[in-house]
């Protein structure tokens, strides 16, 4: 294993049961905590499904656990919200 393996956190399975998902259909994310890895995967998936329910207000309850065997499983309630960003470019100086 690389030195720099761990810096990219430990791999956890999270899957969303009531969406019909097992630990085994679970997305492999990498994270420092159950948590984080619950909140990775609630960004990837809003961004794979380009639906953005999470984001746009409909929470998910999924399951985190380590990616082992038996390995405990956690329960977590993923929201979002919307940001908005914005930006600022020079204007060309009026008369």
């Amino acid at each position: 294993m690389s030195m720099f393996g761990s810096m990219r956190g430990t791999p956890w399975r999270v899957w969303c049961p009531d969406r019909g998902a097992t630990k085994e259909d679970g997305r492999k994310v990498f994270a420092y905590s159950a948590e984080a890895a619950a909140v990775e995967w609630a960004e990837r998936d809003d961004a794979d499904s380009a639906d953005y329910s999470i984001v746009g207000g409909t929470p998910a309850e999924v399951v985190v656990a380590a990616d082992r065997d038996d390995a405990e499983e956690h329960r977590f309630m993923v929201f979002g919200e919307s940001s908005p960003v914005y930006r600022a470019q020079a204007a060309e100086r009026r008369s």
